[in-house]
């Protein structure tokens, strides 16, 4: 699948598009994200691993701590665009 319909597709997903937002301001701990979106943990969980997958998202681990954060800078450009238009 091309690479900017599978962007497009990882953006579009609301939890997808609810973890990307929430990573737009800088890195965030997994175990927050959860709570920031609304989501179970195995739900964000699923998002995240598709999401690292596509390489959308990039996470380091910080002691028992995976952070992670927005990898590819499209993503940035998307909101962006969206933003400017609403």
């Amino acid at each position: 699948m091309n690479g900017a319909l599978q962007l497009l597709r990882a953006v579009g997903a609301p939890t997808s598009y609810a973890i990307l937002k929430a990573l737009q301001g800088g890195e965030r701990c997994a175990c927050e994200l959860p709570s920031l979106i609304g989501k179970t943990q195995s739900n964000t969980s699923m998002h995240l691993a598709k999401l690292s997958k596509l390489g959308v998202v990039a996470s380091r681990r910080e002691g028992k701590k995976i952070i992670y954060r927005i990898n590819d800078k499209r993503v940035l450009q998307v909101f962006k665009t969206l933003e400017a238009k609403a």
